[in-house]
Formats: structure tokens, C-alpha cells, sequence
């Protein structure tokens, strides 16, 4: 055939490629009757019967159609073959239905399926994220409860606040990485207490024992905070909301201004913090503590930490309510215990000395009124006696008030002085002369440390002075001016000479000191000792 003649037939078969399988089977019918009826005409009417060429023409139809029909069913083996290739879980993700062009219904199904397939495999893969996602929230929620619980039960064991703290900071690093955190109270959780740092933990590389360096050292627990994070406490317990800063900003002129102004210690837990959280630690409508956890990121506290530290706070707060509640009994069990013993103590010891003693002075007197001398020993030996069952009095009065604080503490400076004279007298051969005021307007906070330093001075002199006279002032001057002084003709001591093992004299300055008084001591060997405690202005106690 020429080449002419194929050009043309080229052409017509690609466009009838681009058609549907219908208007591919109809041209290709078209087609054939068209090229019989050429045919015929060609050869001429008479030349070809009727009936031969109707069943060429229907053969030849019938075999393009079929032909057609061929063509459509491969291709669509071609994607059933890659659907079920697809059905199978192994099937690699670069596998893909066939874009078959043969019909323009071919390739609209071909197409529609690839595209279908791409978006099941985005899903699929946005199934698998999700899951991903959602097994790891899992593992990260049970994780945190399996803590709680943990926390919960060991925080239901202490009933010692100091290792409650350390429980909660310890179950608190194995839910959330942070570079410090630290629990602030006041301390003996008082209203108007100091506020302390009541335990802390760092993100530190921890020892062979378990501890982190800074809890070994453990040289912070109990230190002031500085005036800022005193703020922030102070905020927290006022509105009890949390406080969450996750943009800290650290300049050169911001940390040579905390050097110069922040003496506080504490301060070195925080100054690398990008970014922190403190909660209250709140049972009702009372504030028991503030915990803080820091971080060396910026914006670390999200939603979910905020709601994780929020449970962990509430399970320290619930711990240390209960903790608080435990030393209350413990301390009313003590105080019911001393109370039934100061009872016994009155009802027995103190009737039989109180009797015995004025049986004594009875006898005292009777044998001074004899003028014979062999009574007059009976007569030394009486009064001896009589001063003893009167300081034995004395010292158990004492004692009563000692098992009794709150009987204690409503006794005047003068009163405790006063008991307290009786018993050193009783139990030596000093001689005492007093100056004492009756009232005083002090607190009962400061009385009691100025009848502990008192009591501490006469024991000493009881025991180490060697002296024949006491001279015991006591002088008050409004509500806030007194002036205690205790003065003996004893040995005396160097006090510049430090004695290893004796701590009263230390122990006596570090109870002025909390009331804001100043405490002298003057002595020298061979020359007495006299102590004196300054309250308020200095005045002339003459």
C-alpha cells in the first residue's frame, strides 16, 4: 500500500485511541462497512452478491469489535493484577496502578485509581503518625501515673518534713528533666515565719551513690532566698496561682546587678535558668510551701508539664498537711504525757517535800529557841536541811513548769527568775540578792530566751564560779527596754580562751541575737564574771 495511504490511517487510529470504548467500537464498525462498500462499488454491483457482501461486512465488524473488546479487557487485567498486587501488606510504597492510555475510559479509570492510591497511602501514613503519637502520649501518661502512684505511697510513708521534700523532688526528676528545683516554706510551716529553702535537687551528674553533688553537700537547705524570689513566694502565697516565666532573660548588667545587691546563696540554684515554674502548694485555703522547678530551655513549660508539676504539687501538699498533722499529735501526745507526769509530780513528790520542808523549818526553830550546846549541831543540821527540802521544792517547781510550756511561758521575766534563784540557792551556799521586776510587756517569745540565757548563767555559776555572792537585776523600762545582768564574785575566766565541748556562752549569744539583743560578758581569772542582756536603748539601771 502506498505510503500515502498508511499516513492518513496512522492518524485516524491515534485520534480513535483518544476516544471511549464506544465511539471506538462504532468507528471501528463505521470503518469496515465504509471499506466493504468501497469495495463493492470498486468492483462493481453486479460483480459481488448481495449476501456476500453483508456477511463480509458483518465479519469484518464483528472482528474489529472484537478487537476492540480485546484491547479494553488487557488493560483492565493489567489494573485488576495491580489492585490486588496493592491489597497485599508487603506491597513496597513505590508500587502503583498502571496509567493505561488505550481508551480515554481507560485512562480516566487508570488515573483516578493512582490517585486514589496516593491519597490512602497519605492517610495511611497520617494513621501511622497518629498511632505513633498516640502510643507515646500513652506510654508518657502511664509512665506519670505509675509516678503519682509511687509518689503517693512514699509520700504516705514520711512523716519527717525534710525527707518529705526530698521524696517529692526525687519522684519529681523521673517524670521531668530539669536543671534545679527546690521546695520553699516558711519554717516550722508558721504563718509568720521565715521563708526558707526547705530542700532542693539539681540536674547534676549524680555520684555512685544515687545523690547528685548538691544534695550531697546539702550546704543550701535552710538558707534565706533572695529579695526577688522572696517576692515571688510572697506573690504565690498572697494570690495562690502559679508563676511561670519561660523567657528569662539573662544580660551582663542584670547579673552584675544580682552580684552586687543579691547576697543570697540560694541565688546559685537559678541564675542559668532560661526558663521556671512555681506552684503553690496549697491544702484548702492555707499555702504550706512554694515549689519552683527551673529549666535551661526556653519555653519548656507547656500544657502538659504545667498539668503534670500541678499533680505532683498536690500530692506534696496533701503529704505535708499530713506530715504537719502527724507532728501536732505527736506534740499533743508529748504535752498530755508531761501534763499527767506534772500532775503526779504535784500530787505526790511536791505535797511530800512542801511537808517535809516545813517540818524542817518547824524543827529549825525549836532547836534555835534550846540554849543547850549539844543542840545547837541538831540545830545547824535542821537548817541545812530545811534549805535543802526548799530548794528540792524549787527545783521541782521548776521541773513542773519545764513539763508545762504553756504554764511557762504565761510567767513573767520576774517570776521565772524567781523560781530559778530558789533553786540555785537550794543546792548551794551562795549568797543572793536580787533586784527583780514583777511585770514586764515583753512577748512570750522573748521572755522565754531571756529565762533560758538566765537559767544557762546561774548553772554555770552553780557549777564552775566557786562564788559566795550572786547579785541577780532584772529592770525593765516600758515594753521595749529591759536590762538583765547576773553578776558573781566566783573564779572567773579568760573568755578570749576557747574551751573545746562548752557551748553555753555561744548558745546564749545566738538566743539574744533572735530577740534582737546584745549580750556582754566581762571576766578575768580571780575577778568574778558578770553577764548582762541588753534590750532595746541602754539606760542607767541605778
Amino acid at each position: 500500500m502506498p505510503s500515502r495511504l498508511l499516513l492518513p490511517l496512522v492518524v485516524l487510529r491515534r485520534t480513535i485511541r483518544r476516544r471511549a470504548l464506544a465511539t471506538q467500537v462504532g468507528a471501528a464498525g463505521a470503518l469496515v462497512s465504509g471499506g466493504a462498500a468501497a469495495w463493492v462499488w470498486w468492483q462493481g454491483p453486479a460483480a459481488v452478491p448481495t449476501w456476500l457482501a453483508m456477511g463480509l461486512t458483518g465479519t469484518l465488524s464483528a472482528l474489529a469489535a472484537a478487537g476492540v473488546a480485546h484491547q479494553a479487557m488487557k488493560t483492565q487485567r493489567r489494573i485488576v493484577q495491580a489492585a490486588q498486587t496493592l491489597r497485599s501488606p508487603e506491597a513496597p510504597d513505590t508500587l502503583d496502578i498502571p496509567l493505561t492510555a488505550h481508551n480515554a475510559d481507560a485512562l480516566l479509570l487508570s488515573s483516578a485509581l493512582r490517585r486514589m492510591v496516593m491519597v490512602m497511602r497519605k492517610r495511611r501514613k497520617e494513621l501511622e503518625a497518629l498511632n505513633e503519637a498516640l502510643t507515646h502520649r500513652l506510654q508518657v501518661r502511664t509512665h506519670e501515673l505509675s509516678t503519682l502512684q509511687d509518689l503517693s505511697i512514699g509520700l504516705a510513708r514520711q512523716t519527717d518534713m525534710h525527707q518529705l521534700v526530698n521524696e517529692a523532688l526525687q519522684a519529681l526528676e523521673r517524670t521531668l528533666s530539669y536543671s534545679s528545683a527546690s521546695l520553699w516554706a516558711r519554717e516550722q510551716l508558721a504563718e509568720h515565719g521565715r521563708v526558707v529553702l526547705m530542700g532542693y535537687r539539681t540536674g547534676e551528674p549524680e555520684s555512685e551513690e544515687g545523690q547528685s553533688k548538691a544534695l550531697q553537700a546539702d550546704e543550701l537547705t535552710g538558707m534565706r532566698l533572695s529579695r526577688g524570689n522572696l517576692g515571688h513566694y510572697e506573690r504565690i502565697e498572697r494570690e495562690r496561682q502559679p508563676l511561670i516565666e519561660n523567657n528569662v532573660q539573662h544580660s551582663f548588667w542584670s547579673w552584675l546587678l544580682d552580684r552586687v545587691t543579691d547576697d543570697a546563696r540560694t541565688s546559685a540554684l537559678y541564675r542559668h535558668s532560661r526558663s521556671w515554674m512555681a506552684l503553690p502548694l496549697q491544702f484548702r485555703d492555707s499555702v504550706l510551701g512554694v515549689m519552683r522547678v527551673d529549666h535551661e530551655e526556653p519555653a519548656y513549660f507547656d500544657d502538659e508539664r504545667i498539668r503534670l508539676l500541678t499533680a505532683v504539687g498536690s500530692q506534696t501538699a496533701l503529704a505535708m498537711r499530713h506530715a504537719q498533722l502527724a507532728e501536732q499529735s505527736k506534740d499533743m501526745a508529748v504535752m498530755a504525757e508531761r501534763n499527767r507526769i506534772a500532775r503526779d509530780l504535784h500530787d505526790a513528790v511536791s505535797q511530800t517535800l512542801f511537808a517535809a520542808n516545813v517540818m524542817a523549818g518547824t524543827l529549825t526553830r525549836s532547836l534555835q529557841a534550846e540554849t543547850a550546846p549539844h543542840l545547837q549541831a541538831q540545830a545547824e543540821k535542821a537548817t541545812a536541811l530545811a534549805r535543802l527540802t526548799q530548794g528540792a521544792l524549787a527545783e521541782m517547781r521548776l521541773l513542773m513548769l519545764e513539763l508545762r510550756p504553756d504554764a511557762l511561758q504565761r510567767l513573767t521575766v520576774g517570776e521565772l527568775l524567781k523560781q530559778a534563784v530558789d533553786a540555785l540557792v537550794g543546792r548551794s551556799d551562795i549568797s543572793v540578792t536580787t533586784r527583780i521586776a514583777p511585770t514586764d510587756g515583753l512577748s512570750e517569745a522573748t521572755r522565754m530566751q531571756l529565762y533560758r540565757i538566765a537559767q544557762e548563767a546561774l548553772s554555770n555559776v552553780a557549777r564552775h564560779s566557786q562564788a559566795t555572792d550572786l547579785a541577780v537585776r532584772w529592770v525593765v523600762r516600758g515594753s521595749d527596754r529591759a536590762l538583765l545582768c547576773i553578776h558573781d564574785n566566783g573564779a572567773g575566766f579568760d573568755p578570749g580562751i576557747a574551751k573545746p565541748g562548752h557551748f553555753g556562752l555561744d548558745n546564749m549569744q545566738a538566743r539574744a541575737r533572735e530577740i534582737g539583743a546584745e549580750l556582754t560578758l566581762n571576766s578575768a581569772p580571780g575577778q568574778g564574771t558578770e553577764l548582762c542582756v541588753q534590750i532595746g536603748e541602754p539606760f542607767d539601771a541605778d
